[in-house]
């Protein structure tokens, strides 16, 4: 009987092998559509063995929309000025796993091959690493074994699940994004210290992967000001109280000190990256010279390095990404919004529903939280916030009660569905939303009502563990997924309640269907060049 986490991880694994045998039987079955977008310029001179045949009939149709845009990144680099939208980071993870893979395998598969195995294989791990991490930041901040369980469960099965095994960023993406999150709720590490300076790490990582990783930001500057507010000050003023000699008054703020010290470094080092990535593409597009490319790619409809002419270089900021998606992907406030997008729309819709309901019902019935930005109402209670344990009242109406806990975490994915709402292109937000944050997840998790089976009655359970020898007792976290699961499931790689469980009320089969159904859906579109979010 495997226990939660090694439950939810072989899950996790056996979800991305389905996906990819569901990939590559749609390829094989359906004919591809004629998309009519970018696909990477071939090189002629490129050796093709059996190999690379076999490798293009697997995994051929993970290739598809962006997936071109990164596999080519990988490998030629930024030759067109376009190729800026799309951040660093997870092409050079796979470029430098594709060179040993290729120095290994060089005689049967070529490079571009190798990119694309490199590619499949990294966000495999990535999924299965992001997957368990989801499961440590459920735990800490639902306080709740079986909804942490639920929610990884959903997030094995998410609506954009094609683009967390394609050659996308997503999957690197929402790794740095839990990452970061999961840090920032961790006691610190320094004496003083407000904050894990070592969250700037994964911050820093999530803003050169992906554009909206620069608001991950926002979790280290709230976890410190929280902190601040919640901790450090109210034992600076009930020191203040106590102490009998005044001149020592000054040292009581060295603990202040430490905290904005620690904030101005943390923050240093997630910026670090994101100003490096910013300088190199400066310096290859906006100054004069030669591009070096070999013919093939020297395509003159497209922007080549060293013109040094484009409007985004004079700007007194020189950052592209907003010129870039402006000039070539018309975004732009409610420029989305025609006629012919209303299909978008209604792929987009169920995400931005679920996300800014269940966010705004948590506003509604939280008002005084919000007002007090998500903080304690027991603050400065005379000194003793950290001997007397706070205990939020527990209200059962809507997603996420009136714990405070989840404030950050709503404001987060709230911001970013408005803004999907009002610029993106708008079937992009499932996958935006899905990889940027655990709350559709969490709001999965509360709204789920598993029911009961034979084998899910606690007396069954126990009779079954006495029964193979392992005692009347086992921990409490075992149980309660048992209960959730059942014994069958509990033993299964890949049976869980969202596959093979009749969910008893409309809400929970509507959760069930719109993530399996996306799922499925998905993938076969998708691997064949048709539209999908």
């Amino acid at each position: 009987m495997y226990s939660p986490r090694q439950k939810l991880l072989w899950f996790a694994f056996s979800s991305r092998v389905i996906l990819l045998v569901l990939q590559a039987v749609s390829n094989f079955i359906i004919p591809d559509h004629n998309a009519n977008v970018f696909v990477s310029p071939e090189d002629a001179g490129l050796h093709r063995t059996a190999g690379d045949a076999a490798v293009d009939a697997l995994l051929g149709g993970l290739k598809r929309w962006d997936a071109q845009y990164f596999i080519h990144i990988a490998q030629y680099g930024y030759t067109y000025e376009n190729c800026l939208a799309f951040f660093p980071f997870f092409p050079l993870v796979v470029r430098y796993v594709a060179y040993g893979l290729n120095s290994l395998l060089g005689s049967f598969l070529n490079i571009h091959s190798s990119l694309l195995i490199s590619a499949t294989v990294m966000n495999i791990i990535m999924f299965i690493k992001s997957a368990d991490i989801l499961h440590r930041l459920s735990l800490r901040i639902l306080r709740s074994e079986s909804k942490a369980y639920k929610a990884v469960v959903l997030y094995c099965v998410n609506p954009a699940s094609i683009f967390f095994s394609a050659p996308y960023s997503e999957t690197l993406f929402a790794l740095m994004s839990f990452y970061t999150m999961l840090k920032c709720t961790e006691n610190e590490t320094l004496r003083f210290a407000n904050i894990d300076i070592t969250s700037g790490l994964p911050a820093g990582f999530s803003m050169i992967t992906r554009s909206n990783g620069t608001v991950n930001m926002g979790f280290i500057l709230y976890t410190s000001f929280k902190n601040v507010i919640e901790r450090t000050l109210p034992e600076i003023v009930y020191k203040y109280r106590t102490l009998k000699r005044k001149i020592i008054m000054p040292f009581l703020l060295l603990p202040l000190l430490t905290s904005c010290v620690a904030l101005f470094l943390t923050v240093i080092l997630a910026l670090i990256p994101f100003v490096l990535v910013q300088t190199y593409n400066y310096l290859k597009f906006c100054v004069p010279g030669e591009h070096n490319l070999p013919e093939f790619l020297s395509n003159s409809a497209y922007v080549l390095p060293g013109r040094g002419d484009s409007p985004w270089c004079n700007s007194s900021l020189p950052i592209s990404y907003s010129y870039i998606q402006s000039h070539y992907w018309d975004v732009g406030v409610f420029k989305y919004y025609k006629l012919k997008q209303i299909p978008n729309f209604l792929l987009a819709s169920p995400i931005l529903f679920l996300i800014i309901y269940h966010c705004m019902s948590y506003m509604r019935n939280n008002p005084k939280l919000f007002l007090r930005l998500g903080l304690r109402s027991n603050i400065f209670n005379f000194g003793y916030i950290n001997k007397v344990p706070y205990r939020p009242r527990q209200n059962s109406k809507g997603f996420g009660g009136n714990d405070p806990a989840i404030f950050v975490y709503i404001v987060h994915v709230l911001s970013l569905a408005i803004f999907c709402v009002m610029f993106v292109h708008i079937q992009v937000s499932t996958r935006l939303l899905a990889s940027a944050s655990p709350v559709l997840y969490w709001i999965g998790s509360y709204k789920m009502n598993v029911g009961p089976t034979p084998t899910s009655d606690q007396n069954t359970i126990n009779e079954h563990f006495r029964r193979i020898g392992i005692g009347k007792r086992i921990p409490p976290h075992h149980l309660s997924i048992a209960n959730l699961e059942g014994v069958d499931n509990m033993y299964s790689k890949w049976k869980t309640f969202i596959i093979t469980r009749w969910m008893p009320d409309f809400q929970s089969r509507l959760i069930q269907y719109y993530f399996l159904g996306y799922f499925v859906i998905g993938t076969v579109l998708f691997s064949n060049f048709y539209p999908w979010t």
